[in-house]
């Protein structure tokens, strides 16, 4: 998949010839290009996070405590907005 997906995206191969190369459709070249790019934007992402996790914390323990209707992440009534 890392392959097909820098052949494609770094080198500007056509995903047919690839796909060619590699034994398999071009559709799943696409699948695989596609793939590859969602998750190096999740992990890109979850390096932002991480990066941000000690100032979160920070801004966290400036909060009021959650209010008692919420749980594990979520309000269990409606949120209020």
């Amino acid at each position: 998949m890392v392959a097909a997906y820098s052949l494609v995206t770094k080198f500007g191969a056509k995903q047919k010839d690839v796909a060619t190369v590699l034994g398999c459709s071009q559709a799943t070249v696409a699948n695989w290009v596609k793939e590859v790019g969602f998750q190096k934007e999740i992990n890109g992402l979850q390096r932002e996070l991480n990066d941000a996790n000690e100032y979160i914390e920070e801004l966290q323990h400036m909060l009021p405590p959650p209010e008692e209707d919420y749980i594990d992440g979520d309000y269990s009534e409606e949120d209020d907005y």
